[in-house]
Formats: structure tokens, C-alpha cells, sequence
């Protein structure tokens, strides 16, 4: 039964986490909702760690920003990261952005 409260849509968009003790690392969005992500990198990472996420989407010149997020559970090679601040500008893009998934217009 899967329970969570946001439909998630698979994607494929490139990725830059960034966090202490890290620093930046790459990845790769996997799925997408509005609530939260999960992204495919080589990078290591442990539930609670609070991260920024930028993301680039085909055709749009500006990555969306998440401006604070955190990890939700890390497992081998895969990080679920849930938004918790998302600046204005970038909560109304990615909004739109999810409706065209949901439309079958992006991905």
C-alpha cells in the first residue's frame, strides 16, 4: 500500500545537492512530486541531513531551487529527499512544471 499523499512522476533531470559536511554533489531526479524527490548519486547522505536542491529542466534557462530540503531515508546509490522551503518563483515553476508532467508534456 503505498501511502504517500502526492503523486509522484518518473523523470530524468540532473541534479546538484548541496550540504555540510559535503559540500556539492551531482545526481540525477528519478521521481518527482511536490512534496519531495529521489535522486540517484553516488554521494552519501543520512536521514535528517538538510540539503539545497537545484534542478535543470529541458527548454527552461534557470534551475528550479529548493532552497531547503531534507533527507528522508538514503539507501545504496538513491537519497528520498523531502522539500521543506521553496522560495515563491521556484514553488510557481515547479508547480507548472508538475502539471505538464501530469499532462504528459515533460519528462
Amino acid at each position: 500500500m503505498d501511502l504517500r499523499r502526492q503523486q509522484r512522476f518518473p523523470v530524468h533531470f540532473q541534479s546538484v545537492l548541496s550540504g555540510q559536511p559535503r559540500g556539492e554533489s551531482v545526481g540525477t531526479i528519478m521521481n518527482l512530486s511536490k512534496s519531495g524527490c529521489r535522486v540517484k548519486t553516488d554521494s552519501q547522505g543520512y536521514s535528517g541531513m538538510q540539503v539545497t536542491l537545484r534542478f535543470d529542466v529541458a527548454g527552461e534557462t534557470l534551475p528550479i531551487c529548493i532552497e531547503r530540503a531534507a533527507v528522508r531515508w538514503s539507501r545504496e546509490g538513491e537519497l528520498g529527499v523531502g522539500f521543506i522551503t521553496v522560495a515563491s518563483p521556484h514553488q510557481e515553476r515547479l508547480g507548472q512544471l508538475l502539471e505538464r508532467l501530469k499532462q504528459g508534456l515533460t519528462g
